[in-house]
């Protein structure tokens, strides 16, 4: 393997274990919640991930935190549930790798937020600990709006900045 790719994959191995422990952190300390809400920037991360490394790295950012802060953190797992967190790293990073605008962040909010949180999220919820389905979702209503627009609002200065720093810019352009 020339010292190239192995630089470069070093690179990717440290540039995302450091995201997923940002996620984690994030997750574990910088969580706001208020009765049936949770408010977080989680997604930080994981947006990054996806810039830099597509869907795979999003993806990976996503599962691993998840895993990994249950392990930390044991408050009840639900495979279903990370499996939708890996989901939400590979849009991001469909959407985000090779270019990005406001359509598109606002598509990658719809999905995650309305669909995926909203819908799929309730329906794991469901299935796994027997959540009444049709309550849990409207109990889950206001957070999924509220993360929605915090989504919107914050992806594009994000993705903006990580643009900016060169050195970001060189490790992920040979990927």
């Amino acid at each position: 393997m020339p010292q190239s790719n192995i630089k470069k994959n070093t690179l990717m191995v440290v540039t995302l274990g450091i995201l997923t422990a940002s996620c984690i952190v994030i997750s574990m300390f910088l969580t706001i919640h208020l009765d049936n809400i949770k408010l977080t920037l989680t997604f930080i991360p994981i947006i990054i991930a996806a810039r830099l490394y597509g869907p795979v790295g999003g993806g990976l950012v996503a599962g691993l935190s998840d895993i990994i802060e249950v392990l930390i953190h044991p408050l009840g797992w639900c495979p279903l549930i990370t499996l939708t967190s890996i989901l939400v790293g590979i849009i991001f990073g469909l959407l985000f790798k090779s270019k990005y605008n406001i359509p598109r962040i606002i598509l990658a909010a719809v999905i995650t937020e309305l669909i995926i949180s909203l819908f799929v999220t309730t329906l794991w919820l469901n299935l796994w600990y027997g959540a009444p389905y049709f309550p849990t979702l409207i109990m889950r209503i206001p957070q999924v709006l509220i993360m929605l627009v915090l989504k919107i609002a914050v992806t594009y200065p994000i993705l903006k900045a990580i643009d900016r720093i060169p050195f970001l810019n060189t490790a992920s352009s040979k990927t």
